[in-house]
């Protein structure tokens, strides 16, 4: 009964030998035993129909950054920085297979990346992008380098035919299925998990942008060195004013895609990707390329690009009470919306913007698009996200949160994780998160308007000229000053 275990060897020459049938009749397995790396039949066969037009096939995924960053919470009179050490963030990017062209990308900020990411990464890929502005010393952007939708005005607002992803739970959610392919109009190839031989461009580019950029910077993770780096992480007395913060990763970033795009790429023959993008455009040594672009609503409202949420419009004629909305905790009204007391009742369409919710987009249900309903309160003032509005009624739920009604909620949060940040790294991330938000609201500021000048006017007039004039000229008569009794100045 227990033969052959009852042997000497116990029985490891017939297993041996029945292992080694298996080997040499299958190769893969035989492949693996020795440790080589081979790519999955999927990718082979997609080897056979690679995109050779460009805005015909694009990948996407999520990297995490190998990288430590810091946050700056104040800065001294005296120029020195309280800073803490933040989680690793996550890099999205949508590259153009045919190409090598990045479209867009999209740094989050949270432990993981959520369904509003990979929209945010897609919605950035087809909006119009503009030169960034380099702040940091040092940085120099190439004049061969560019953006794709900034050097080629025809490429905005230009949607592909297929999009590769992977299965995460993102990229399977509801919401980005339906942008995916019925908002956008492509369709989705999803390979398997935990294989990135199947999105080799992604990836590639992932790895450039590790060896290129985070590794270079000076809390840069290697995993040849990984030893020195953990020690590094558990050295209480390690330094962190040589970290840089998500705001300055964000402008490294893009000069280095600014610059990889206008850098000869070896998979193009020696051509750099906006060269090959140029070349699909114009149509040198192959037809144009037909681009097929979003349609002109969604041009003029993005937020359409999120699925609607039904929200039901209250009001009460008889007590004088207009009509308005509820959204995460906030009202939101319009004047258009007060002025048809006929749709108290009614339900509404709501597309909101996940990082800007200080207007909502409505809709009634036979598709007519109304004006912007605005937030009520202290949501109105300040730029700040979906996640940042959930996060504080969260907090506010939980009792942690000492919040009177009229101070600034946003201001009340980040006092609450200040507290928390110096033992909590997820504390330090959401303090980054809504500095980010309020860097990017600076960026998005819309110029001031220069006047325009008086046609009238003569072109000799300058501007002190034209000051000068607005001075009073002659005596000025003094005011007289009414200071009630009592009363010290």
């Amino acid at each position: 009964m227990d033969y052959p275990f009852n042997q000497q060897d116990r029985a490891v020459r017939s297993i041996g030998r029945l292992l080694r049938a298996w080997l040499e009749d299958d190769f893969s397995l035989s492949l693996r035993s020795a440790g080589a790396r081979f790519k999955p039949s999927s990718a082979l066969r997609r080897t056979e129909r690679a995109a050779l037009r460009a805005y015909d096939t694009v990948e996407f995924d999520a990297h995490k950054i190998d990288l430590r960053l810091k946050v700056v919470l104040e800065q001294d009179p005296l120029g020195g920085e309280h800073v803490l050490e933040m989680e690793r963030i996550w890099l999205l990017a949508i590259i153009d297979v045919a190409t090598r062209c990045v479209l867009g990308w999209h740094l989050s900020l949270s432990r993981e990346c959520n369904r509003f990411d990979a929209i945010e990464t897609m919605k950035r890929a087809l909006l119009p992008m503009r030169r960034p502005e380099l702040t940091l010393p040092g940085l120099q952007l190439l004049p061969a380098g560019g953006f794709v939708t900034q050097t080629f005005e025809q490429t905005a607002y230009a949607c592909w035919r297929q999009i590769r992803l992977d299965n995460a739970r993102a990229h399977l959610a509801t919401t980005s299925l339906d942008v995916i392919c019925e908002t956008l109009g492509c369709t989705a190839d999803f390979g398997p998990a935990y294989q990135p031989d199947d999105r080799p461009f992604v990836e590639r580019f992932f790895g450039s942008m590790t060896t290129t950029l985070a590794r270079r910077l000076p809390g840069g993770i290697d995993p040849a060195n990984l030893k020195l780096a953990v020690k590094r992480l558990r050295n209480p007395k390690d330094s962190l004013q040589l970290l840089v913060t998500a705001q300055e990763l964000e402008e490294l970033l893009a000069m280095t895609i600014w610059n990889y795009h206008g850098t000869p790429h070896a998979g193009l023959g020696g051509l750099t990707p906006l060269e090959a993008m140029r070349q699909q455009l114009l149509g040198i040594r192959t037809e144009p390329v037909s681009l097929r672009r979003l349609h002109p609503t969604l041009r003029k409202h993005p937020q359409l690009l999120h699925d609607p949420v039904l929200c039901r419009v209250r009001g009460n004629l008889a007590r004088g009470e207009r009509a308005h909305i509820s959204y995460l905790h906030v009202r939101y009204t319009s004047d258009q919306l007060t002025r048809r007391p006929s749709l108290i009742g009614a339900n509404l369409r709501i597309h909101v913007d996940p990082t800007d919710l200080r207007t909502v987009l409505a809709t009634t249900v036979e598709g007519e698009i109304l004006e912007p309903l605005q937030a009520s309160g202290a949501w109105r003032n300040e730029r700040h996200s979906q996640w940042l509005r959930q996060a504080f009624y969260k907090a506010k739920r939980q009792r942690e949160l000492n919040f009177a009604m009229g101070e600034d909620p946003i201001e009340a949060f980040l006092l609450l994780r200040k507290r928390e940040a110096t033992k909590r790294k997820r504390a330090a991330n959401d303090i980054a998160r809504v500095q980010h938000e309020r860097a990017r609201q600076v960026e998005r500021a819309p110029p001031a308007k220069e006047p325009v000048p008086d046609s009238t006017t003569s072109s000799s007039n300058s501007l002190p000229d034209v000051l000068a004039a607005q001075l009073p000229s002659g005596p000025v008569k003094p005011r007289k000053l009414r200071i009630e009794p009592g009363q010290v100045y």
